[in-house]
């Protein structure tokens, strides 16, 4: 079983402040998706963990649909602190044997980051990272997502490209 990871974060470096998590545990060489996990995160919690706010990419967050912003900042009860979150998230990670993410450097590299912080360890070796972005070209296999920037959207929607990346190359 692999796991797909997937954030929005109000910054692009590796101490981001996490607005969501997203993940889906598949198996590449099927077309389903096993189980999924999703938290909206406390920002309030991440100030004391040294978590980062980047004006631009809070300048691009006001630009998106109202729907997505709503969803990504909306106040709520179900927002949690965010080392709740790396625990449900290594609990919900156990048993996986590759992580991917869209793109190598940024979500998988976030959720490190934030685990190395808290001396909390993830579910996968570093050679059991996998990057969306590259299998895609090689596949020529394009993620079709709807209602972009929903971290769980995006995890299950990058799931079901990558099943059909592994069913395209092998045929």
């Amino acid at each position: 079983m692999h796991l797909m990871l997937d954030l929005e974060t109000l910054a692009t470096t590796p101490d981001a402040a996490v607005l969501t998590i997203g993940a889906c545990k598949f198996d590449p060489k099927k077309s389903d998706v096993e189980s999924t996990f999703y938290e909206r995160i406390s920002l309030e919690s991440q100030e004391s963990y040294d978590r980062v706010i980047n004006e631009d990419t809070l300048a691009w967050w006001s630009k998106q649909d109202k729907q997505i912003q709503e969803d990504a900042f909306g106040e709520g009860t179900d927002r949690i602190d965010l080392k709740d979150a790396m625990k449900k998230l290594y609990t919900f990670g156990l048993g996986t044997t590759n992580v991917w993410s869209h793109g190598a450097i940024f979500d998988v590299v976030i959720i490190e980051n934030i685990c190395q912080s808290f001396q909390q360890a993830v579910t996968w070796k570093f050679w059991e990272v996998r990057d969306t972005r590259t299998l895609f070209d090689l596949a020529n296999v394009s993620v079709r997502i709807e209602g972009k920037h929903n971290a769980l959207t995006d995890a299950v929607a990058q799931a079901k490209a990558v099943q059909q990346a592994y069913a395209k190359l092998k045929a």
